[in-house]
């Protein structure tokens, strides 16, 4: 690895002391834009600009806005790579050991950067529930029906692959959510289509005026998704709800 120059390291300090993101963009348009910046540096700028803090206790705060490699060129040349822009990617990189990433192409280029979800990911599942959480979860009522008959522990994560499902000793009770039989029968359904087809479940065909709460159809993760965690979704559907005269 290389060397950080000075000015390098100056930009990782900031970032790490919580330094204003405009201060640390101004530092960087101002005194490094003949320095050679390192993928890692080059996604903590990306992070901070995006605006995105990294929450594993809230799956929801991996999203960002697209972003142009034009507007990202602005900020630093190195944004701008003939690499496939190796600072982004998903196979080691800083941003995609921590996020999913979307990567837009134009004529064969990478052309803007989003965040879209967290990198909770594992290579081995498993969906045994810790005992202590099943019964703390089939006392509540179900999330979609409001009833108390047949309640089913259910994986808020459809696709299984959040890291705390691994080990039972780490499991969240977060993790979970009550489900009666009827209601975790059409969740499953609808996760297994999701699965095959690669799309995710539209909650607009429930009546909801959004599809989802962050991301979209195309998203890989299961945060944001009506199935997801449907307690959240219309607390958040509904945040700026006015009743009408």
């Amino acid at each position: 690895m290389a060397k950080r120059t000075d000015e390098e390291q100056h930009i990782l300090d900031m970032i790490a002391s919580g330094e204003d993101k405009i201060d640390v963009m101004t530092y960087v348009k101002g005194n490094c834009q003949l320095i050679k910046l390192s993928p890692q540096t080059l996604g903590m700028l990306f992070e901070l600009y995006a605006g995105v803090q990294y929450d594993e206790d809230d799956p929801t705060s991996g999203f960002s806005d697209e972003i142009s490699i034009e507007e990202l060129k602005n900020i630093h040349p190195d944004f701008e790579s003939t690499n496939g822009c190796q600072w982004a990617r998903s196979d080691g990189s800083y941003l995609g050991k921590r996020y999913k990433i979307k990567r837009p192409k134009k004529g064969g280029k990478v052309s803007a950067i989003q965040l879209d979800g967290l990198n909770l990911d594992s290579v081995k599942k498993s969906r045994g529930i810790r005992a202590d959480i099943r019964k703390s979860i089939e006392k509540q009522s179900c999330r979609i029906l409001d009833t108390h008959s047949q309640i089913e522990c259910d994986h808020k994560d459809g696709h299984y692959t959040v890291l705390s499902n691994i080990d039972l000793s780490t499991q969240k009770e977060s993790d979970f959510q009550p489900l009666s039989k009827a209601a975790n029968d059409a969740k499953r359904h609808h996760c297994s289509d999701c699965i095959k087809t690669g799309k995710r479940y539209d909650a607009t065909r429930l009546g909801y005026k959004e599809g989802f709460i962050v991301g979209d159809e195309d998203t890989k993760v299961c945060a944001g998704c009506y199935w997801y965690d449907p307690k959240r979704f219309n607390e958040v559907i509904s945040k700026d709800y006015q009743k009408g005269k």
